[in-house]
């Protein structure tokens, strides 16, 4: 079967699109070997679709002073950036110009793993010429100049792409728990201590989701008080598009238990909760609450599931 080239622009988009999210979410949570990941990603991308033979500098001398990589043949050469303001652009550009690296690299040019911005600042240097339009790139950029090659050119990189990206995918639900980790536990430990009043008793959170079943809910027109505590959903609400990019058991799973988050957080007490949204809190919370052990310490929680 042809490939339509309305099929391979798809899949490149998507592989692009992908990477940009997966980056943004590293560089949101202070996770930045996602930088050096990329390094080594866009040595074989940007050689394809530009035609270079770039290699990763940093891998023959670390930490190699301006640039990251570098095509001596062609005398072109890249810095790899997640920091997109003129301030990076001017400290790599006078490193470049005071390293004399002009002499080996007739080019230098920025990528820029997150949004460009409006530079305007005049950048004048005596012994190379730097332009922002030409000289400073990005995911856009690179998506404009892959789609702009003929079909079969177009499908070897998407071919590249797919398989750059594979492994990495493939790692992503460890990544998603490393970055949630921390917000999630805490949110486990918020619902494990919440509690509700009824007739003056004080109940478990835990305990009513295990005697009420939903089709008796509000059946006798039962009435509880959540006592209000909120959780926590900043760092879901910055993984969430990455999630539904990339379903999984575990993220399908994780998407379940903060939309029960949320709507916990609109509540103030379950009597308001419609019974079908009730239900939902059952199926999805009770087998969490049946099974966690939380352990409170005088400087920290301890989540752990019982056996």
């Amino acid at each position: 079967m042809l490939l339509k080239r309305e099929d391979l622009t798809k899949r490149a988009l998507a592989c692009i699109g992908w990477l940009k999210s997966y980056i943004e979410l590293n560089n949101v949570n202070s996770l930045n070997d996602i930088n050096k990941y990329c390094e080594d990603f866009l040595v074989p991308v940007l050689n394809k679709t530009y035609g270079l033979n770039l290699i990763n500098l940093n891998k023959i001398k670390v930490n190699f002073p301006a640039v990251d990589l570098g095509d001596y043949h062609s005398r072109i050469c890249y810095q790899v950036s997640s920091t997109v303001d003129v301030k990076k652009i001017e400290e790599t550009l006078d490193t470049y110009d005071s390293n004399g690296l002009y002499s080996s690299f007739n080019e230098i040019n920025l990528f820029m793993l997150g949004t460009k911005k409006d530079y305007r600042k005049k950048l004048n240097y005596e012994n190379f010429s730097f332009d922002y339009k030409e000289n400073v790139k990005g995911f856009s950029d690179l998506s404009r100049d892959i789609l702009s090659k003929n079909k079969d050119e177009l499908k070897e990189i998407v071919d590249l792409l797919e398989s750059e990206m594979l492994g990495n995918k493939n790692n992503i639900d460890d990544q998603i728990k490393l970055i949630i980790e921390d917000e999630l536990n805490s949110n486990y430990s918020t619902l494990f201590r919440q509690t509700l009043m009824f007739n003056g008793y004080k109940f478990r959170f835990r305990d009513i989701l295990n005697l009420i079943k939903p089709e008796e809910f509000r059946t006798e027109q039962l009435y509880f008080t959540l006592q209000f505590m909120r959780f926590e959903t900043v760092v879901y609400d910055k993984t969430e598009k990455l999630l539904i990019e990339n379903p999984s058991e575990y993220t399908r799973e994780l998407i379940e238990i903060y939309n029960q988050f949320k709507k916990l957080n609109k509540y103030e007490d379950l009597f308001h909760m419609r019974r079908d949204e009730y239900r939902e809190l059952v199926r999805v919370l009770k087998p969490i609450l049946n099974n966690i052990d939380v352990k409170f310490h005088s400087d920290r929680v301890t989540i752990g599931w019982q056996d």
